[in-house]
């Protein structure tokens, strides 16, 4: 046989078996038997769920943009406090001053630049995640990988925000705890999840962790609003007297 002909038969047989209702579960001729073989070898070894997750993907892409517009108000309200000395929206009583901590050396961490920047970059990645599994898309493990360390860093980050606004700054920024509490269920959510799909590792040991643990995440996120929150009762005990 030509390498024409031969092409047309795999290219045909390739097409009957994306079509026919039986998929590539048909039986496979010999025209394209290493193809198949490949096909099948691919889907094995895959490093993520191969089932979108539509319950995830909607959650990414909500928290994302909830945590974008929180992050890009903060970032337009400071670009107008910087120019023009408006005082933001968020300025409500002598406590909650975004303001203030805008104006703090925490707020320029790195590069000189303004958290709030970081949060409008991170934040729109995190929703095109979202949109994208919803798609149909699907990623390999090394970028999971990456996206959880990001997940984890901006918590990490977040978290030593808030020890600063409450116990060195001396203020409380509204927007500020907008993100965290959008931030702090997400990653108290996805690493469980995560685990539990094995996108993270193939170790059986944690994806059974990560099932076991998916429906009790909400216990740590009570504990992480209630660390909070005391902390904030504690450290501004005339807050809700205004």
């Amino acid at each position: 046989m030509g390498v024409i002909p031969r092409i047309r038969m795999v290219i045909r047989e390739i097409l009957w078996l994306r079509f026919s209702p039986e998929g590539f579960h048909a039986i496979p001729s010999i025209a394209h038997t290493g193809l198949f073989h490949w096909v099948k070898w691919h889907n094995l070894h895959m490093n993520y769920p191969t089932k979108r997750s539509t319950g995830m993907a909607l959650y990414l892409l909500v928290s994302g943009l909830g945590s974008w517009f929180a992050a890009f108000t903060l970032a337009r309200e400071g670009y107008q406090l910087a120019i023009s000395g408006k005082e933001p929206s968020c300025n409500i009583n002598p406590f909650f001053s975004c303001g203030s901590v805008m104006q703090s050396p925490q707020a320029t961490l790195f590069f000189d630049t303004p958290n709030q920047l970081f949060g409008v970059a991170g934040y729109v990645a995190v929703a095109l995640v979202g949109a994208a599994m919803l798609s149909g898309a699907n990623f390999k493990r090394t970028f999971w990988v990456f996206f959880t360390l990001g997940i984890l860093g901006a918590y990490v980050w977040l978290m030593w925000m808030f020890v600063q606004a409450v116990f060195v700054i001396g203020y409380l920024c509204l927007y500020c705890m907008v993100v965290w509490a959008i931030h702090i269920p997400l990653w108290w959510i996805f690493l469980p999840w995560a685990l539990k799909h094995s996108i993270l590792t193939s170790s059986p040991g944690l994806k059974k962790l990560g099932a076991r643990w998916l429906p009790y995440s909400w216990i740590l996120i009570v504990i992480n609003y209630a660390v909070i929150g005391i902390a904030v009762l504690i450290q501004f005990p005339l807050l809700f007297s205004f």
